[in-house]
């Protein structure tokens, strides 16, 4: 019997799954035979609250490129999520009264459409301009790529939308240049850099000042309002160790880190935090080793990276030290953990 701790790896919106389908159709797929092998009945697909596994998310967007013979497919589905798709957020950000108050209100209210444990995207002015920071989801495989796309373009496609007038001074993408590079600076009309420290999209300079067509002053107060509002509701209840898992689960890789480094993100001493989470009956030591077995499993489990991948992804010393720790949890070795899974699946 494996005993499996559980983790997510993160979630995301249905209605972002619905986008891959929606571009599987207009490809002219009958997309029903997709969601009976992915179990996405069409109750299931009109529940604004219902969400998806990340790794589910990521099968699907492959099985998508793979059937249209189109690796680059990332930028379809992103040029295919619209306001809709996004939501309350969606509509919130296309009435702002600027092209950077609705980005940085996209990338704030991230958490109404999506999850992940490894980190969030983020925004910030530097030199003048305006740069939108998708978080790193290395190591990259064919699993992966579509979802750094989809997102670049997804930022892209609504400035399109709603500012003509604005114009991106470069993107950066964080994985090797692939075959297909030539697209991507059709697509988005400028200079797209390859195998760089980041994902980011980085406006002309003074660009985040234009207006959009639907701007209205009034409507972006209410809307951003209810946003708010209803990122409140998903932090309700979060204590300080669950705080402190997210902020271990983003900040493991190469190294893991230290109650004083997690700490100093909280606003508060090592000796504060410790004292707080001794309230609630934790220790940080237990939460980093606790997080680090549940997120082995999943990369394990739902996951096709390596074991040498998931070994730095963990913040291990070497790829025999997370053997050793697996083991030490699961009694198994990540192979015959990985074996045993797809077996029980099989049968």
């Amino acid at each position: 019997m494996i005993a499996i701790q559980k983790l997510s790896l993160g979630d995301i919106s249905v209605s972002l799954a619905k986008v891959i389908l929606h571009t599987l159709e207009q490809y002219g797929f009958a997309v029903s035979d997709i969601q009976k092998r992915f179990n996405l009945n069409d109750e299931f697909l009109d529940n604004p609250n219902t969400r998806i596994s990340i790794p589910k998310y990521m099968h699907l967007g492959h099985h998508a490129a793979r059937l249209t013979s189109n690796p680059a497919i990332g930028l379809e589905f992103g040029k295919n999520t619209l306001d809709s798709s996004v939501g309350l957020a969606g509509f919130a950000a296309s009435c702002a009264p600027t092209l950077g108050q609705a980005l940085g209100l996209s990338i704030d209210m991230e958490r109404l459409n999506s999850h992940n444990s490894r980190g969030q995207s983020s925004h910030f002015i530097d030199e003048g301009r305006l740069h939108c920071q998708f978080y790193s989801i290395s190591p990259y495989n064919q699993f992966n790529h579509f979802v750094v796309d989809t997102m670049l373009a997804t930022w892209w496609s609504f400035i399109k939308r709603h500012c003509t007038s604005a114009s991106c001074h470069h993107i950066e993408i964080e994985y090797p240049r692939p075959k297909y590079a030539n697209v991507f600076e059709e697509f988005f009309e400028c200079p797209v850099l390859f195998n760089q420290g980041r994902n980011a999209l980085i406006l002309k300079r003074g660009h985040e000042q234009h207006p959009l067509a639907q701007s209205h002053q009034g409507t972006f107060t209410k809307l951003k309002s209810l946003c708010e509002e209803e990122a409140l509701r998903w932090q309700t209840g979060s204590t300080i160790a669950d705080q402190v898992i997210d902020l271990i689960s983003a900040n493991l890789s190469g190294t893991p880190p230290e109650i004083e480094t997690i700490a100093r993100m909280l606003g508060m001493s090592g000796w504060t935090l410790r004292r707080r989470l001794a309230k609630e009956g934790k220790h940080f030591q237990t939460l980093l080793d606790n997080t680090r077995n549940a997120l082995a499993q999943t990369y394990v489990r739902d996951t096709e990276h390596n074991f040498t991948e998931i070994a730095f992804l963990l913040g291990f010393s070497s790829p025999s030290a997370f053997q050793r720790a697996f083991k030490r949890w699961t009694q198994l070795s990540p192979g015959a953990f990985r074996n045993k899974l797809e077996k029980k699946i099989e049968n």
